[in-house]
């Protein structure tokens, strides 16, 4: 169990890294592959974080940073695989007509 859990500890690690310095069309595992998901997942489930990062941390004003929330997410959305762009359009539509 312990050899078990170290592979799967380094299999992530490995996937974490690759996902931070590597371009979108080199992922190849589906270690790879969920950690750029959930990162891309992860900004959709917390839109108003980024919406406060725009307006109190970066101090953007109104059309700035709708923009800025904006293209990250559509950033986001490019990065998802097939299957998650697929579970994840209506929310993306969604939250580009607000923005918009």
């Amino acid at each position: 169990m312990i050899c078990y859990n170290l592979i799967v500890l380094l299999a992530s690690a490995s996937a974490l890294a690759f996902h931070c310095f590597t371009p979108l069309n080199s992922r190849v595992t589906q270690e790879e592959l969920c950690v750029t998901d959930a990162d891309a997942i992860s900004h959709f489930d917390n839109v108003p974080s980024l919406l406060y990062l725009a307006y109190v941390n970066k101090k953007l004003d109104i059309n700035e940073g709708r923009e800025f929330v904006r293209n990250k997410l559509i950033r986001s959305y490019e990065k998802l695989s097939d299957k998650s762009k697929m579970l994840y359009r209506t929310k993306f539509d969604q939250v580009m007509n607000v923005l918009n």
